[in-house]
């Protein structure tokens, strides 16, 4: 099934009272994940992955240890669910925190970590790992020979143990990246931050780059800010905006993204010795983004809308969202992990630095908790008609022999509503559809 979204090829006409909108996520009112344990006391952020490896959940986080030392985090810890909701914490006894080993944490030491199952990897190199580190950041306590600040790509039979490919960055620069497999591509997309400037300020862009059996492209420009954030960002009460990061959702048709809105409190930073200024303070919102082929230009949507906005999130998540890497499909719905915090990124109010804010949250869950968002599958975005309207679809034609094709329709009406499919070439009755259906067929 294709998501239908304006400038979809296969649309070729719509009339003029339909309209496009965006479809906002139900979100547990309570955390999925929180801080609990000597590796995770401060908090848990999904700058990870959540996997359903082969019915069981597997999450990867950045796990906040009761004994941080205010600097980056690369401690990455595995989780495990039945049903994606409530998480156990398998102790590995791999890495030492706070003084023991009896904690779910891996040896990956990367920030930023993204996973998943690479289809071509074999047995030693099922999963697969992107994030960003480097050998200071290790602190002594993981047995990796690497080198530069970069973003690096690891390996591992079974997720808790890694390998990195190579002692050197694959991509250079920071310091946050994801990254998930494209099964209609049969490669990984991944999305890194490369700063620069962009609307006359130093801001946070984003570059995607490809990855398939050892084998990495070079980054081309993907999501750069511009004054329209800014609008919408003063808007908000803020005074500009760039991006902090990008989920990905590749479908058979145009890809997703779940762009992190960094919106801009004063006062900005200034880097003295670079002669630039920079938001660092401020509000993370997201909203939607899409491609309608792989290597195209990525769309906002009209007026660039949010579609879950930290203020309206519950109460542990109103200062700042970041979203796991990709979402993952659990029957008719589409699951999205999230991480929510009460202090804004950069600030925890007046005279208070991010080491006693956090300090202060432990017992308690943490300043990162790990959420959920979950919506109805392919319902991201749609066209809604509120009268009688009409939309055009080219369905492709069907070749000599062959016995037809069908229409998949993905639809919710209200009472009294009803869906009318017909060939437009044939001479067949309009079939009236009612209901709320993920999938249901109109054939011929």
């Amino acid at each position: 099934m294709q998501l239908i979204c304006e400038g979809h090829p296969q649309i070729t006409g719509v009339s003029p009272g339909i309209r496009l909108v965006l479809n906002k996520p139900t979100v547990l009112e309570e955390p999925v994940l929180q801080g609990d344990s000597t590796a995770d006391a401060l908090g848990c952020s999904i700058y990870g992955s959540v996997i359903d490896d082969g019915g069981t959940f597997r999450m990867w986080y950045q796990a906040w240890p009761r004994d941080w030392d205010g600097s980056d985090e690369v401690s990455v810890a595995c989780a495990e669910s039945d049903d994606g909701v409530n998480w156990r914490r398998p102790s590995y006894g791999l890495v030492e925190c706070s003084g023991g080993k009896q904690n779910n944490l891996t040896d990956l030491a990367v920030h930023c970590p993204s996973v998943f199952i690479d289809p071509h990897g074999g047995v030693e190199k099922r999963y697969r790992a992107f994030g960003y580190t480097s050998a200071e950041k290790l602190k002594g306590r993981y047995d990796h020979d690497i080198g530069a600040v970069g973003y690096y790509t690891a390996y591992s039979p079974d997720g808790v143990k890694w390998q990195f490919d190579s002692a050197e960055p694959t991509w250079h620069h920071a310091d946050v990246i994801t990254s998930t497999w494209d099964p209609y591509a049969g490669r990984a997309l991944i999305a890194l931050k490369y700063n620069g400037e962009s609307a006359g300020m130093f801001r946070r862009r984003f570059f995607t780059a490809h990855w398939s059996d050892g084998q990495a492209t070079e980054p081309v420009s993907a999501f750069i800010p511009d004054e329209h954030d800014d609008t919408a960002a003063r808007e908000r009460g803020f005074t500009s905006a760039d991006y902090y990061g990008v989920g990905l959702m590749p479908t058979p048709g145009p890809t997703i993204g779940f762009l992190w809105n960094f919106r801009h409190q004063r006062p900005l930073g200034y880097l003295e010795s670079q002669m630039k200024s920079y938001g660092r303070l401020g509000r993370v919102d997201l909203s939607i983004v899409y491609q309608l082929e792989r290597g195209g230009r990525w769309l906002h949507l009209p007026g660039r809308p949010d579609w879950l906005c930290a203020e309206e999130a519950p109460e542990w998540a109103r200062g700042a969202l970041y979203t796991a890497s990709t979402p993952l499909s659990v029957g008719d719905e589409t699951w999205l992990y999230f991480s929510g915090t009460q202090d804004r990124h950069g600030w925890c109010g007046v005279g208070m630095t991010a080491r006693e804010w956090r300090s202060s949250l432990v017992g308690s869950g943490g300043f990162a908790r790990i959420g959920l968002a979950k919506w109805r599958r392919d319902r991201i975005m749609g066209y809604e008609a509120s009268l009688r309207e009409f939309i055009d679809l080219s369905a492709g034609r069907t070749g000599e022999g062959e016995s037809g094709g069908w229409l998949a329709l993905n639809a919710a009406t209200r009472p009294g509503g009803a869906i009318r499919v017909a060939l437009l070439d044939g001479n067949f009755e309009p079939v009236a559809v009612a209901g709320d259906r993920v999938v249901d067929g109109a054939k011929w």
